[in-house]
């Protein structure tokens, strides 16, 4: 065997090898991709599932009064031209 066909195999497996390696990285980020698309389809579901139940709940209603209380007491809101204080015996902490 001369020098110029051990050149051109060395060559080959050198390609056949860089092919092979991007062939790896390439079958291991799909592997990857399709199970954050799994995961994903699972939270989806989830979150299908828990919208559903509050729609249920909306559906169920509860009066304007009811919600407008939940509103002042969960997240402290209040009516325009109201004024909420806070007296420092009211605070936790």
């Amino acid at each position: 065997m001369n020098s110029r066909e051990t050149l051109v195999r060395i060559i080959l497996v050198a390609l056949l090898l860089y092919s092979l390696t991007g062939f790896v990285t390439v079958s291991r980020e799909l592997r990857q991709s399709e199970l954050m698309a799994a995961q994903m389809r699972r939270q989806t579901e989830e979150l299908r599932l828990l919208n559903g139940e509050l729609e249920e709940k909306i559906a169920q209603g509860q009066s304007p009064e009811e919600m407008q209380q939940l509103a002042r007491d969960r997240l402290g809101l209040v009516l325009p031209g109201e004024k909420l204080f806070y007296f420092s015996t009211d605070r936790e902490g």
